[in-house]
């Protein structure tokens, strides 16, 4: 638990050295991709029959920043998961502009993350082409090392809810 704590104090000394040579604050990863239009996504979910996983994010929170630079990013560039095990899509409550909902219908981000209890950021969720939860939330980044794991374990919650058969190993390095 010590090492635990440690490495996080350092992670986040090096983002924060990071931001402070760039003299900019951080910004979320271009490698990640930022939820636009959730109609147009969940007529891909439902075609597919994958879950959507929805990261709510702030541009204040150093852990989603963690969070997107240690586990998001590296699965969004190994092209192993998009339209194969879900979609992925950041939703940030700071961005105030609406955007169209399942349904079609405007939507704003950040009144939109209270239907889901993603108050608190980093957090999580994974739903269907209707909207519906179908995994429990991930909140924060207690284990940085652990997340992925999380994330295939509420991915097969998920499959199991939605009547789709697959399955995904609990360790990514399962799937190469």
């Amino acid at each position: 638990m010590k090492q635990l704590l440690a490495s996080l104090v350092l992670l986040s000394l090096t983002t924060f050295n990071v931001q402070a040579k760039s003299g900019q604050p951080g910004t979320h990863s271009v490698k990640q991709k930022e939820l636009y239009n959730l109609h147009e996504l969940a007529k891909l979910s439902e075609k597919n029959n994958l879950p959507i996983m929805l990261t709510f994010v702030a541009e204040w929170c150093e852990f989603c920043h963690i969070l997107g630079s240690e586990v998001l990013d590296p699965m969004t560039l190994g092209k192993l998961y998009e339209g194969k095990y879900m979609y992925m899509r950041y939703v940030s409550i700071d961005d105030h502009e609406p955007i169209p909902g399942i349904d079609n219908k405007p939507i704003n981000k950040d009144k939109w993350s209270d239907k889901y209890d993603a108050e608190l950021t980093p957090t999580m969720i994974f739903i269907d082409s209707k909207g519906n939860q179908v995994a429990p939330a991930i909140v924060g980044i207690a284990n940085i090392e652990l997340y992925t794991t999380l994330i295939h374990k509420a991915l097969n919650i998920a499959y199991k809810k939605m009547g789709n058969p697959m399955v995904i190993p609990p360790f990514p390095e399962d799937l190469m």
